[in-house]
């Protein structure tokens, strides 16, 4: 009942009692129901309520449907609304928006604009581009009831202020304290003396990837970054976390399909975006495709001879791109999780050698029983012959392909399943046919 009460006192501007109901909602609840306004009903909502209510709201939204909503608004009120957010938050909406407004709306957050354009400096998939600079930082000769009465001070600005970091007077890290430590330890004891000095810290070019494994690895709420002289510089928390494995699952599921990875949403995304994200995909697949159709032309003699053969080419190229596509899809998670390295390359495919050769021999058998029924002996044993082979190259390949990615430092998940099965129907019809015209002495 949410959204008709709120929309109610929204179209008959009974402001007050609208910003009493919004207290009591989640920001989360709040964007459902913004979700059936209409854009000019949005521009005029937010131009209502308060700058940090603002904040709060499009700070739960997807990023493309935030930069939507503020580029719809008066730049002063944008950079005031920027200005109450989280400043990972707001260099995320800040690098929606066209680079001139972007560039006028630093302007007009003065300092917090200079500070926002530093972070916007970073590459947005690493620890600087995830970091926020809200954070709790003192030296280690404090007290713990100086450092609480500080906490009062500054913990509402702060991102999260469940760990607290001691620096020197350089800025440089040592040590880390947890707000439960410091309820619990007299109030005249020195934070140096009970801070931990081996803090788990990253640099400000690490990979976002490898930030979420170590996160997992710890089981951290907030990591630490640090420049090259080891100075704090900001932190990342674990929600930011969350986003970024949700963005790496949803780009690997769309490589996945041969999808150029969305920067918005579906829902956000238009008919020309969709088009252009897979049509290239689909053109290549075409080109790589032609060799099949190359193959099979050069094989034409042979299967003038047993025309029976052509009835099994659906059933081994199929059953040869799926192997391919669970021996792939198994490998790029492994190493996306880090489950298994480059240096375990040899052990890997040795595993997968025998995994193929059994899996040949089951369904090399299968294919020989379908072969003999339909075409008799001879056939039979082409037809079991070529799934023991195809079944072994394709999990080959399955395994080299993400590997072969990784080396060259591009991302595995481009070893799709399209692409694999595209690959392995040349592979599957040459290894078919050449079988074949040994066995027919053609």
């Amino acid at each position: 009942m949410v959204q008709p009460v709120l929309y109610s006192l929204f179209r008959e501007g009974r402001v007050q009692q609208l910003l009493d109901l919004l207290k009591g909602l989640h920001p989360a609840d709040l964007v459902e129901t913004l979700h059936e306004f209409s854009p000019e009903e949005q521009e005029r909502f937010f131009l209502l309520i308060p700058n940090e209510q603002s904040a709060i709201i499009l700070q739960e939204m997807d990023l493309p449907e935030a930069a939507a909503v503020l580029a719809r608004l008066p730049l002063g009120t944008v950079a005031e609304i920027l200005k109450e957010m989280y400043s990972d938050e707001a260099v995320d909406i800040l690098a929606e928006l066209p680079k001139e407004n972007a560039a006028k709306l630093l302007m007009l957050m003065k300092e917090a604009g200079e500070e926002l354009k530093e972070l916007l400096a970073y590459e947005e998939d690493t620890s600087g581009g995830l970091m926020a600079t809200e954070f709790v930082a003192i030296p280690e000769n404090m007290t713990v009831g100086g450092t609480l009465a500080y906490l009062r001070k500054v913990a509402p600005s702060a991102e999260n202020a469940y760990y607290i970091y001691v620096v020197t007077r350089d800025k440089k890290l040592v040590g880390v304290i947890s707000l439960r430590e410091l309820v619990v330890t007299p109030l005249e004891t020195r934070v140096g003396q009970i801070m931990h000095r081996k803090v788990v810290k990253v640099p400000e070019d690490l990979d976002q990837e490898e930030v979420a494994r170590l996160f997992e690895k710890y089981g951290l709420l907030v990591l630490p970054v640090v420049d090259k002289e080891d100075r704090l510089v900001g932190i990342i928390t674990v929600d930011d976390v969350i986003t970024v494995a949700k963005e790496e699952a949803t780009e690997d599921i769309h490589k996945a399909g041969s999808v150029t990875p969305l920067r918005t949403s579906y829902k956000s995304a238009g008919v020309l975006t969709l088009y252009s994200k897979r049509v290239g995909w689909l053109l290549a697949l075409i080109l790589v495709n032609l060799i099949s159709s190359g193959v099979i032309a050069a094989f034409e003699e042979t299967l003038s001879v047993a025309l029976t053969l052509a009835f099994f080419i659906p059933l081994l190229i199929g059953t040869g791109g799926n192997t391919g596509c669970q021996s792939a899809t198994l490998m790029v998670r492994a190493l996306v999780t880090g489950d298994i390295k480059l240096t375990s390359w040899f052990r890997t495919f040795g595993k997968e050698l025998l995994v193929g050769m059994l899996l040949g021999l089951t369904l090399g058998t299968a294919g020989w029983f379908l072969g003999a029924f339909r075409g008799g002996a001879l056939i039979g044993v082409i037809i079991g012959l070529t799934m023991l082979a195809i079944v072994v190259t394709a999990n080959l390949v399955g395994v080299i392909l993400p590997f072969i990615l990784t080396r060259l430092r591009l991302d595995p998940a481009v070893a799709s399943s399209p692409l694999i099965t595209t690959i392995m129907d040349a592979i599957g019809l040459l290894t078919y046919f050449t079988i074949a015209r040994m066995f027919l002495a053609l």
